[in-house]
């Protein structure tokens, strides 16, 4: 039910050229339509004297919602061959838009579709990817004097922060796998002397960079 997917960590970019016809990729990670939408109508201001913006994307865990577009190449030309990339990289909440200057020469069908596959496969090839998996998301309150201790620990071991605030106590909101917790636990007890509070907070996914 809660199986791992991959996801992209930030933004990509990569340009391939044949005859004189640019292809920019544009790649990013997107958890909803909106975030989709809004990033393809943003490149599409980006580059306004392009004569395309071909774009797709897939969204959620299971790769359920899909969408993808040829803006006015011949069809499956396009969209489909930045689709397919998209879907053997296995990631999921990714929008990839790729930008097209003319170049003066026809391509021809064949060498159009494999430049929109190419330009995605260089972007994705740059792109730093990790793991979403299902564990424990938990706190840790602790006192100012060893808030930085356990940041650097935290940050040492690439457990996924989500949020710090800083009141009497410093509180850490952090994920982590199931099998990982009981360590993370022990080794924040033996870091602040049992000072620090640790508490399992409830199930979730987390990113695993490691």
């Amino acid at each position: 039910m809660y199986e791992p997917y991959k996801i992209l960590v930030s933004p990509a970019f990569a340009e391939v050229e044949l005859k004189k016809s640019r292809f920019l990729a544009n790649v990013i990670p997107a958890e909803t339509e909106a975030a989709a939408v809004s990033f393809i109508e943003e490149t599409r201001k980006k580059y306004y004297d392009a004569r395309h913006n071909c774009y797709a994307y897939i969204l959620g865990k299971d790769g359920g919602k899909v969408k993808y577009s040829d803006d006015g190449e011949p069809a499956q030309t396009a969209g489909l061959p930045i689709f397919n990339i998209l879907k053997e990289s296995g990631i999921k909440n990714v929008c990839t838009v790729v930008t097209r200057y003319f170049g003066g020469t026809l391509l021809g069908a064949g060498p159009l579709a494999r430049m929109y596959a190419d330009a995605t496969k260089e972007a994705l090839a740059s792109a730093e990817t990790a793991w979403m998996r299902y564990g424990i998301e938990f706190s840790v309150k602790s006192d100012y004097s060893d808030g930085e201790k356990i940041r650097r620990f935290l940050e040492k071991e690439n457990i996924d922060v989500v949020d710090i605030t800083y009141t009497e106590k410093v509180c850490f909101v952090a994920k982590t796998g199931f099998e990982t917790f009981a360590d993370i636990e022990k080794n924040i007890i033996s870091l602040t002397a049992s000072r620090a509070e640790i508490n399992k907070e409830k199930e979730a996914y987390f990113i695993d960079r490691n």
